[in-house]
C-alpha cells in the first residue's frame, strides 16, 4: 500500500481524574445483591482504528491491534462479509513502511516472521481467494545488512518485491529491488543504496529510491511487463512530493494545483498536464479526486468526480486512511458518529451503497475513562481508539429474573477533542470535560454554552442537575470558591460552600445563631428562598435527593454526618469517617473499612421500616494517580455500578423491592358463609423482584391469623377463609392486617402495607318506608320516602321504583324497576323534589325498593315493595261535578285548593280504573256527610265531621278488586248529621294502580 498517505492524528492523552465526591476504582466482591448484580462484559470500542487500508475489487484488508497484540493484525473482508483474522504480520519499526497487509488482483499477501522478537518478515504467504490456493515466498533477512539481507519490501499481485544487499564487481556495496514470484527472481532496479515501495500492484510500481554517486532521491515508476522506468519527481530530500496518482491507468505527482501524469500503457511517453479544483489534492483514482481539510470538527474528506461533474462534497464523519486499489476504487477507514468504524468504498465522490462496499472494521481494546450512572442509565467514556472519543450508554433494569442491561450504545461522538473524563449525567444529559472544558450534552448533541477553563486538573465537579453544575474551583482567580453554573446562558456566580442543587433548587446552610443553623432552598428559576429545616450543628457538604437531605458532616471537625426527613423532626446519624457518604433517591450509601479488606461501599434503602446497609462491593486502590475512577453510584435510582481490573463492568442494584404499575387489589371485606360469592378474603399485590411475605390479621391487639409466602415472580396473593390459626372459625367482625416483605434474594425489606378487613357471615338487608299517599306528608307531589339496615355492617344502599303506565289500548302494566340512589350512604330522599329521576304524575302509583351493601363486600336482595301514591287534585279535568260547588284556596289542603258544597245532591263523578279506591278531605266542624256509589250501588256514606279541623285525610277506602279494571264511581252530598254540618269539603281522590 503507498506509504506517501498523511495521517492527521488527535492526542490521546487522557487528564487527571475529576470525579464527584467518593469515587475511586473499584472491584466486585461478594454482595448482599446476589442475584441482582449484572455483567457488561471486558468491551471492545464500537469504533476501533484501522491502518493501512488496501482494497482490490470485492476484497479488502486492513491492519489492527487487538488486545493482547504489541503489532498489528492483519484483517481481511471478502465482499463485505465478516472480517477474517490473518495474524500478525512482521515488525515494521525499522522506519520503513512494507506492506505487511495487502491485496491485489484478488491476492492476499500477509509478510510475517519466525522470531518472536518482531524480525522483519522473513516469509510473505500469498492467498488466493479465487482457488484457495496458498504460496509461500521467503524472504532472506537477517539484519546483518551483508550481501544477501533482504527486504521486504511490497506486493506485486502474485510476486513481491524484495530489496537485496549485494557487492558489485567492484566490491562496492548495493542493493536491487526483486521481482520475486514462485517462477523466480527478476532485478527490477539495482545500483541503489536503498527503495520504497509507495504504491504497486501486479503491473507495476512506484518506487523512491536513493541513487549514487551523489545520492539523492528520486521516485520512479517501474513498469513490470517492459522493465520500464519513468522518473515522475526529484525531491531534494526524503520527503514526499505532496501528492502522488497511482491508479490502474495513469501514475503521477501533484504540486500545488497541478497533476502531471504519465499513462501506465506508455511509461516513457510525454506526460500530460491537469490543473486540479483546490491545492490540498492527495489522493486521486480514475475517477475521483479527494483530500483532506482540517477543522475544529476534525479531519474531514472531501471528493469529487475527477471531471468535475460532480461539486466537491463533505463525506462526514472522520477519516483515518484513504487507499486506491488495483480496481481503481478508493477506500477509507470511516468514523461517523452514527455508525461503527467501517472501511468504506468511494465511488464518484461519494460512500458507496452498494452491497458489499462497506466493511465492519473489528472491535479493538477499550479504555474507559469513566462511569456514570443516572436514571437507570449507565454511561461510558471510550476514546481508545476513536479520533474523537465516544460515550455509550446501557439501559440497567431489575425484575422477577434479576437484572439486566442493554448492549451498550453511542448516545454521543466527540466532535471537537478527546473525552477526558465522565463527569455527571442528569437524565439525559451527560456534563463531560473535554479538552480544557466543560460541556454538557443533551441525548448527544452539545448544549448551553461550555465551561472553558485553562486547567481543569484543578477543578472538582461536585454537584450536576441537568440545567447547573456545581464547580469547586482551585485557580488562585476564585480561590477555592464553589462556583454555581448555568448551563443555558453560561453565567457563573460564587455560591456558599457546601451547596448542593435538586429539582431545580440550590441548598445552602445559612448560620442562625451560635449553635443553630437553616438548610435554605433558592428556586433558581424563580429567585424565590425558603427555609426547608434547621440543625443545631455546623453543616458540612449537602445532599439533597427527594425529601432527603443529608449532611456528609455535622459540627467541626466531625466524623459524623446527618440525614434529615425534611418536614419531620427525624435525624438519624451517619458514619462519615471512612469516606463521605452520598445520598441517592431513597438509598443512602455508606462506607466500611473491615480489618480482613478495604473500603466496602453499603447501600440501605430509606423509608422502608427495618431496612439496614447491605454490603454491595470492595473499594481498591486506583492503579495510579492518572486513572480515571472505575466506579458510580446512581443518584436517582438504585443502582451501583464498577469496573474490575479485567476490565468487566458490573452493575449492581441496590435498592428494595416496589410495586409495580399494576394496581393493588385489597378487598375490604368477605363473607365466608359458603355460598359462593366471596367466602375468602384474597387480596394481591405486585412487585418487580420475588419477595418472602408475611400477612398478620389481628382482632385488637391479638393475632388471630398468620400467613407467609414467597413469590417468587413477585405476585403476592395470600388466601384467608375466615378460620383462625387453630382452625376454628373466626367471629363476626373488624380485623386490621398487615404485610411486611423481604426481598427474596437480598433479604432487604420492602415497603409494606397495611389496613382493615370485615368478615360478615351474614347477607345485609334492608327495608324501606313510603306514605301510602304523598298527600299524608306534604301538599304537593313529592313523595318522603327511608330506608334502613335490618342487619349489622350495612355501608350503603341502592334505591330503585316503579310505576304502572296504561298502554294506548288502556291496558296497565306494571314497568321495569327504575335506580334513583346508588350505593348511597344517605337514609331518606324526596321523590319528586330536586334531583329526582321523574316528576310524580297525579293519579299514578309509585313503588320503592331498596337493597344493602356491607362492609364485607356482600349486596343484599332487594325489600319488598312500598307503595306510595299521589292524588287526583280537586281541580283535575278528570272528575265532573253536578249541582253546586264552590272553589276555595285553602294552604293547607293537597294542592291549596278544595271544592266545597252544602246543597243535598250535589255531586262528582269519575272513572276509577285501579284496585283501591281512597277519598282525601278535609275534616270540621260543619263537616257534612257524602255517599259514595260505585258501578251504581251505594258502597259507603262517609261523615267529615270532626270538633277540630283535620286537613288532606284520608275519609274513605275502598277496595275495587285485585286487578285494574275500569269501574264507574260518584260522590254524593247528603243531608247533614245536625244543624251546621251539612258542609263537604272535598280535596282529592286516589286511584291505586
Amino acid at each position: 500500500m503507498p506509504s506517501h498517505r498523511r495521517h492527521l492524528c488527535l492526542s490521546a492523552a487522557v487528564a487527571g481524574a475529576v470525579a464527584l465526591a467518593g469515587t475511586v476504582a473499584l472491584v466486585p466482591a461478594a454482595a448482599a445483591a446476589s442475584g441482582v448484580t449484572t455483567s457488561l462484559p471486558a468491551r471492545t470500542t464500537s469504533v476501533p482504528a484501522a491502518d493501512e487500508v488496501s482494497g482490490s475489487g470485492q476484497a479488502v484488508v486492513w491492519q489492527q491491534k487487538t488486545s493482547a497484540d504489541t503489532l498489528p493484525h492483519g484483517w481481511l473482508s471478502v465482499s463485505g462479509g465478516t472480517p477474517q483474522d490473518l495474524g500478525v504480520p512482521a515488525d515494521n519499526s525499522e522506519g520503513v513502511h512494507p506492506d505487511t497487509v495487502s491485496v491485489q488482483h484478488s491476492v492476499v499477501a500477509v509478510a510475517t516472521s519466525t522470531n518472536p522478537n518482531g524480525a522483519l518478515a522473513d516469509h510473505v504467504t500469498l492467498r488466493h481467494l479465487d482457488t484457495g490456493r496458498q504460496e509461500t515466498l521467503p524472504v532472506a533477512y537477517d539484519g546483518s545488512g551483508a550481501a544477501g539481507d533482504e527486504r521486504y519490501r511490497g506486493q506485486a499481485g502474485d510476486g513481491i518485491l524484495v530489496q537485496q544487499a549485494y557487492y558489485d564487481a567492484d566490491s562496492a556495496y548495493r542493493v536491487r529491488l526483486v521481482l520475486r514470484t514462485s517462477d523466480g527472481d527478476r532485478t527490477l532496479l539495482s545500483d541503489d543504496e536503498q527503495y520504497e515501495v509507495l504504491a504497486s500492484d501486479a503491473d507495476g510500481a512506484l518506487v523512491r529510491l536513493r541513487t549514487a554517486p551523489g545520492w539523492g532521491y528520486r521516485i520512479v515508476y517501474v513498469d513490470f511487463a517492459t522493465g520500464t522506468t519513468a522518473t515522475v519527481a526529484e525531491p531534494g530530500t526524503e520527503e514526499l512530493p505532496q501528492g502522488l496518482e497511482f491508479t490502474p491507468t495513469h501514475v503521477g505527482v501533484v504540486d500545488g494545483a497541478t497533476l502531471t501524469e504519465w499513462q501506465r500503457s506508455a511509461p516513457g511517453g510525454d506526460p500530460a498536464t491537469v490543473t486540479l479544483p483546490t491545492d490540498k489534492a492527495r489522493w486521486i483514482s480514475d475517477d475521483t479526486l479527494a483530500w483532506y481539510e482540517w477543522s475544529a470538527d476534525g479531519n474531514e474528506l472531501y471528493a469529487m468526480s475527477r471531471d468535475g461533474s460532480t461539486a466537491a462534497a463533505d463525506l462526514g464523519g472522520t477519516f483515518r486512511d484513504i487507499s486506491v486499489g488495483d480496481d481503481g476504487r478508493m477506500r477509507a477507514s470511516l468514523y461517523r458518529p452514527d455508525v461503527d468504524a467501517a472501511v468504506q468504498t468511494l465511488t464518484d465522490g461519494r460512500v458507496s451503497t452498494a452491497g458489499g462496499d462497506a466493511t465492519t472494521i473489528p472491535a479493538g481494546p477499550a479504555r474507559l475513562d469513566a462511569l456514570a450512572l443516572s436514571g437507570g442509565t449507565l454511561y461510558t467514556a471510550d476514546d481508545s481508539s476513536r479520533r474523537t472519543g465516544v460515550l455509550l450508554s446501557s439501559g440497567l433494569t431489575v425484575g422477577t429474573s434479576g437484572a439486566s442491561a442493554t448492549a451498550p450504545s453511542r448516545v454521543l461522538a466527540y466532535s471537537t477533542g478527546i473525552v477526558h473524563q465522565t463527569l455527571a449525567a442528569a437524565g439525559h444529559r451527560v456534563l463531560v470535560e473535554q479538552g480544557d472544558a466543560y460541556q454538557v450534552y443533551d441525548n448527544g448533541t452539545l448544549t448551553g454554552v461550555p465551561l472553558q477553563l485553562g486547567d481543569t486538573s484543578a477543578d472538582q465537579v461536585t454537584d450536576f442537575d441537568g440545567s447547573h453544575f456545581l464547580l469547586s474551583d482551585q485557580t488562585t482567580v476564585n480561590n477555592g470558591t464553589l462556583l454555581l453554573y448555568t448551563v443555558a446562558t453560561g453565567a457563573s456566580e460564587r455560591v456558599a460552600p457546601g451547596s448542593a442543587l435538586y429539582g431545580g433548587a440550590l441548598y445552602t446552610s445559612v448560620k442562625d445563631a451560635t449553635s443553630s443553623w437553616s438548610i435554605r432552598r433558592t428556586d433558581l428559576a424563580a429567585g424565590t428562598a425558603s427555609t426547608v429545616t434547621t440543625v443545631d450543628c455546623l453543616p458540612g457538604g449537602l445532599q439533597v435527593r427527594g425529601s432527603w437531605i443529608l449532611l456528609t458532616t455535622c459540627g467541626a471537625a466531625s466524623t459524623q454526618g446527618l440525614l434529615i426527613k425534611a418536614g419531620t423532626t427525624t435525624r438519624t446519624p451517619v458514619d462519615a469517617s471512612v469516606m463521605a457518604p452520598i445520598l441517592g433517591k431513597d438509598v443512602l450509601y455508606t462506607f466500611t473499612r473491615p480489618a480482613t479488606t478495604g473500603i466496602v461501599l453499603h447501600a440501605q434503602v430509606l423509608g422502608v421500616p427495618g431496612a439496614t446497609a447491605q454490603p454491595l462491593f470492595v473499594v481498591p486502590g486506583r492503579a495510579d494517580s492518572a486513572s480515571a475512577q472505575r466506579w458510580a453510584v446512581d443518584r436517582e435510582a438504585p443502582w451501583a455500578a464498577w469496573m474490575d481490573s479485567d476490565g468487566v463492568t458490573h452493575t449492581t442494584w441496590a435498592g428494595a423491592p416496589a410495586r409495580t404499575a399494576a394496581a393493588a387489589s385489597v378487598p375490604t371485606g368477605f363473607s365466608p358463609n359458603g355460598d359462593g360469592s366471596s367466602d375468602t378474603w384474597a387480596p394481591a399485590w405486585a412487585y418487580d423482584r420475588p419477595v418472602a411475605w408475611t400477612l398478620t390479621l389481628k382482632s385488637g391487639s391479638t393475632t388471630v391469623r398468620t400467613l407467609t409466602g414467597t413469590a417468587s415472580g413477585g405476585k403476592v396473593a395470600p388466601v384467608w377463609n375466615g378460620g383462625n390459626d387453630a382452625g376454628a372459625a373466626a367471629a363476626e367482625g373488624s380485623y386490621s392486617w398487615t404485610l411486611a416483605l423481604k426481598d427474596a434474594v437480598t433479604g432487604v425489606p420492602a415497603a409494606g402495607a397495611g389496613g382493615t378487613v370485615t368478615l360478615r357471615r351474614t347477607v345485609p338487608a334492608a327495608s324501606v318506608t313510603a306514605p301510602v299517599l304523598a298527600s299524608d306528608a306534604s301538599t304537593s307531589a313529592v313523595i318522603p320516602v327511608g330506608w334502613a339496615a335490618k342487619t349489622a355492617g350495612v355501608t350503603s344502599y341502592d334505591v330503585s321504583w316503579r310505576v304502572a303506565t296504561r298502554s294506548s289500548t288502556g291496558v296497565w302494566t306494571l314497568g321495569s324497576p327504575q335506580t334513583w340512589r346508588s350505593r348511597t350512604t344517605t337514609k331518606s330522599g324526596s321523590f319528586g323534589a330536586s334531583g329526582s329521576p321523574v316528576t310524580p304524575t297525579p293519579g299514578l302509583t309509585y313503588r320503592f325498593y331498596v337493597r344493602a351493601h356491607d362492609d364485607a363486600g356482600q349486596t343484599g336482595p332487594w325489600s319488598a315493595a312500598v307503595a306510595g301514591g299521589v292524588p287526583v287534585d280537586d281541580r283535575s279535568s278528570s272528575l265532573t261535578y253536578s249541582g253546586r260547588w264552590a272553589s276555595s284556596s285553602v294552604t293547607s289542603a293537597w294542592s291549596r285548593t278544595e271544592r266545597v258544597s252544602a246543597t243535598k245532591g250535589a255531586t262528582v263523578s269519575f272513572t276509577a280504573d285501579g284496585t283501591k279506591l281512597r277519598i282525601v278531605a278535609t275534616r270540621r266542624s260543619d263537616g257534612g256527610r257524602f255517599a259514595v256509589v260505585v258501578d251504581g250501588a251505594t258502597v259507603g256514606t262517609v261523615n267529615t265531621y270532626a270538633s277540630s279541623t283535620g286537613y288532606r285525610k284520608v275519609v274513605f277506602t275502598y277496595t275495587l278488586g285485585t286487578r285494574i279494571t275500569t269501574h264507574k264511581a260518584q260522590l254524593k252530598v247528603v243531608s247533614g248529621s245536625a244543624t251546621g254540618r251539612s258542609t263537604v269539603h272535598l280535596d282529592a281522590i286516589m286511584i291505586t294502580r
